[in-house]
């Protein structure tokens, strides 16, 4: 029985790789990487007055906490652009550009900022729920499958708050 369960954790961790590269994911994927990494791939005061928004076509998009630090850091730009793309491995950056928040005046960080959070969760429906564990309940290795089911639920739910 512990054979034929390793069996299938081997298939699904081959089948994996395959579908993001069948899909073409892989590079999106390591673009998006820069995410989670942010506060290791920069220093302490990029990480502090600036965070990564999104990527669209190849352009990091960064808020800037107010006008002051976007000048600087678009003295910065290059060095920041060559340091995000050595740490990629698939795919590179073709520009980074920089917004200020919507609405934000006055303050110097943005930890300092009085307003809503940038995401709201919204719960995805029963029946997509419902959907989805059927899609998955294929897969045998319980962890797998409840990290397949919270990967899914939290991509659902974290919605960007729009004006």
């Amino acid at each position: 029985m512990a054979g034929r369960v390793k069996s299938k954790q081997n298939q699904i961790s081959r089948l994996i790789p395959n579908v993001l590269h069948d899909k073409g994911w892989e590079k999106q994927l390591d673009l998006h990487s820069i995410f989670p990494r942010w506060k290791e791939l920069v220093r302490e005061e990029m990480n502090e007055y600036a965070q990564p928004l999104k990527i669209e076509r190849g352009v990091l998009w960064l808020e800037v906490t107010n006008s002051s630090w976007l000048q600087q850091f678009q003295y910065e730009k290059l060095e920041l652009l060559d340091t995000l793309n050595r740490s990629l491995r698939l795919s590179s950056l073709k520009d980074i550009k920089m917004v200020l928040p919507k609405g934000k005046t006055g303050k110097t960080k943005m930890s300092d900022q009085e307003s809503e959070p940038s995401i709201k969760f919204v719960k995805p429906s029963e029946e997509k729920i419902a959907a989805f564990q059927r899609q998955v309940e294929c897969v045998a290795d319980e962890k797998c499958r409840e990290a397949l089911m919270q990967f899914w639920y939290l991509a659902q739910a974290c919605k960007r708050k729009t004006e």
